[in-house]
Parts: C-alpha cells; sequence; structure tokens
C-alpha cells in the first residue's frame, strides 16, 4: 500500500513511509524452513537487500477516470477485490461503500457518516469475499459489519471496542481473519501488541489465534499504535501469512487455518532510515490524533522503517510483499506454497500514486490530484 501523507495525514491506518517487507526469501539467502513447524534462521550481514527490481509496474487501463463523479467518492481508504471481477472501495471521508465491476460499473453503494441504522463512525478496513459479500471494520463504532452481496442487508459483529481489525480477509462461510492492535491487563501491568486470528461471523472473540506479540505498554506506544502496520494475509485456502512488526528484524510466518504453524523465517535485511520529512510529519500526525482522543503524551518516531509492514494476495494467488527503496517502493513476490522468489517488481517512477493496493482481483491505483482516477497496473516480465 502506498500512502500520501499530505492528502491522508490524518487517517488511522495510514502511515508516512513506503510499506516494506519481504517474505518466503528462501532463493535470496533466507532459511529455507522446509519442515511443517520449521524455523530457518539466515545468517546476518552487511550486504542484507534483495535483489533489485526485474519487473516494472505500469498503469494498463483506467477503470474511472473521475472517482468523485462516477461514484461520489472523496478518498479512497482501502481497496479490496476478487479474481471473479467485484471491486469494493472504501471512501472514510463520506464513510461509504461502493462495489463495481473490472469494467467500473456500478453494482452497489451504502453507507454514510452517523451512528444510525446503515451509517458508519470511522470505516478502517474493507474486504470483499468471491461470493460478492463486503466486511467493514469500523473502528470508532467498535464493530465488524457483514454486508450481503447487494449492500442492502447486513448485519453488526459487536466488541471490537478499540480493538478492530486494521486489516481483514472475508472468508465465503462469513468468518474473517484480521490483524489489530490490542490491549491487556496482566498482573497490574498494561501490555500492547498485535494480534491475528480468526473469527467467525457470530462472536467477537477469535475462535484462532494464530499470532499474539505482546509487550509492556508505555506512553509513547499509544502513538506508535496510530501508525502501526498490520503485516498480514489470508488466501482462499484459509492459510494465514504474518510477519512481526518490527524495525530490527523480519521473520515471516505462515499457519494452517487451525493455527498450526507451518514454518517461520527469518531474512537479513539492511535498516532503512525514515527521511527527517517523514519523522516530522508522522510526529505531528500522532500528536494530533493524540490531542483529538484527549491522551496527552510524547512521541519520538522510531528513525527506521518497520522491515516488514504489508502482505498482499495478489494475482494468480501469489504473495506480495512490500519494502522501502532509496527513491521508489519496491513489492517482492512469492510462490506461498514454496517460498521461492518469483520476481521483484517496483512502481514506475512517474508513477503518482495516492494508494496503490495488491488485490486477487488485480492491482488497483488510486491517482493523485484533484480528480483522483482508478487504474489497473500491469507488470512487465522479468
Amino acid at each position: 500500500m502506498i500512502i500520501n501523507p499530505e492528502e491522508d495525514a490524518m487517517k488511522y491506518r495510514e502511515s508516512l513511509f513506503l510499506l516494506a517487507g519481504v517474505y518466503f526469501l528462501t532463493s535470496a539467502g533466507c532459511g529455507s524452513g522446509d519442515e511443517i513447524g520449521s524455523t530457518g534462521v539466515a545468517r546476518r550481514g552487511e550486504d542484507t537487500l534483495v535483489a533489485p527490481a526485474d519487473s516494472v509496474l505500469f498503469v494498463s487501463d483506467t477503470i474511472s477516470v473521475d472517482l468523485m463523479n462516477d461514484y461520489g467518492i472523496v478518498t479512497v481508504d482501502d481497496i479490496d477485490a476478487t479474481d471473479r471481477g467485484l471491486i469494493a472501495l472504501l471512501d472514510g471521508v463520506s464513510a461509504t461503500v461502493t462495489v463495481i465491476s473490472e469494467k467500473g460499473e456500478l453494482i452497489a453503494l451504502t453507507g454514510s457518516s452517523g451512528s444510525g441504522p446503515g451509517e458508519f463512525q470511522w470505516p478502517q478496513a474493507i474486504s470483499i469475499s468471491s461470493n460478492g459479500s463486503v466486511a467493514v471494520s469500523d473502528m470508532m463504532a467498535g464493530i465488524v459489519r457483514i454486508l450481503e452481496p447487494d449492500l442492502d442487508s447486513y448485519f453488526d459483529l459487536q466488541g471490537f471496542t478499540m480493538a478492530n481489525p486494521g486489516v481483514m480477509y472475508l472468508m465465503s462461510d462469513g468468518g474473517f481473519v484480521g490483524m489489530r492492535v490490542i490491549f491487556r491487563s496482566d498482573e497490574g501491568n498494561t501490555l500492547i501488541g498485535h494480534q491475528t486470528a480468526r473469527w467467525s461471523e457470530s462472536a467477537s472473540e477469535p475462535v484462532v489465534i494464530y499470532r499474539e506479540d505482546l509487550e509492556l505498554f508505555t506512553p509513547n506506544d499509544f502513538g506508535r499504535s496510530i501508525i502501526t502496520p498490520y503485516p498480514a494475509a489470508c488466501n482462499s485456502d484459509g492459510i494465514v501469512f504474518l510477519a512481526d512488526v518490527s524495525s530490527e528484524e523480519y521473520i515471516l510466518h505462515s499457519y494452517k487455518p487451525d493455527g498450526t504453524l507451518l514454518r517461520s523465517i527469518e531474512c537479513p535485511f539492511q535498516r532503512t532510515e525514515k527521511t527527517e520529512f517523514e519523522i516530522r510529519t508522522e510526529e505531528d500526525v500522532v500528536l494530533r490524533r493524540m490531542q483529538q482522543s484527549a491522551h496527552q503524551a510524547d512521541y519520538t518516531a522510531d528513525p527506521y522503517h518497520y522491515a516488514v509492514s504489508s502482505l498482499a494476495i495478489g494475482p494468480r494467488g501469489r504473495l506480495w510483499a512490500e519494502r522501502p527503496g532509496a527513491e521508489n517502493v519496491f513489492f517482492d513476490v512469492y510462490d506461498p506454497e514454496t517460498g521461492q522468489l518469483l520476481f521483484t517488481a517496483s512502481a514506475e517512477v512517474e508513477l503518482d500514486l495516492a494508494r496503490l493496493e495488491v488485490t486477487r482481483g488485480g492491482i488497483l491505483g488510486v491517482t493523485t490530484g484533484e480528480i483522483p482516477s482508478l487504474v489497473n497496473l500491469g507488470v512487465t516480465a522479468p
């Protein structure tokens, strides 16, 4: 996901840096971890960046020239698409969900800003299943809303107050996999961290917890939770992929649907520093958000980018991982079953995108400017 900080600085999910990540990097120096439940540890070293891009992302066609004029969309805060040609767009400003075809035809539209029936208070993440059902994570309302394909009927899963999934994958059975930030009390101490889990369509308590990474909470952690990424993905077979949220190391994990660990692999990497502008902007966003929520605490940004901060299942079921580059964003694309690195792609330098999302239905981008467009991206052959 590529983010435009000037346009979307006050959004919960949006951070100020190019998202990073490398997954199942067996051919680039990572431990293979071929056995079920195995752990592969790769050697560390100075020359630890993966190979440069051998493919390029480019705009192949335009789905909508003018999102506002076509669908009334002010800003696109999340995108998901199926391999059957359905695209779901979440507009956080107008609090609407729009489903269109891959040709740009409007299929369904719902929502508005508010706390009444059918309204959203602070929609954060969206997912569309293969049958056209849509899930929306509403942070302020503390719900996950599951909408029928026509978007007219829905039910709300309650009880997620301050612990909504920041990324979701809606399954055909109505359940969903998600990653979220959680707080927990333990013997008088408060812990904070990420939880990746699976929920049924009937309860806010997860039925499977794949992984929890918790640490002692400090005041600075509240600010960090505002810009934290959610490096998790789930494929159609229910295999869950995730990575440690860290600027010091990247470790990747995959799990069976029942929560059994398939493999964990630690890959060497070279930490990438944020620019002075990125640090100043991040700290400004966090401090303003804390003031809005009546939290008063100092916040100091980590000077380094997250090593792993975005995962997605892309076309043909491949695993796409973002990592930072000096001037551009890079994607490393893997076979999710073997962990083989298939190719590495970077976006054309000329592309000026406010958002770029890898989905099962294609690689979609939203252009910057006064009249945002929705475009489809192709990939040159390696």
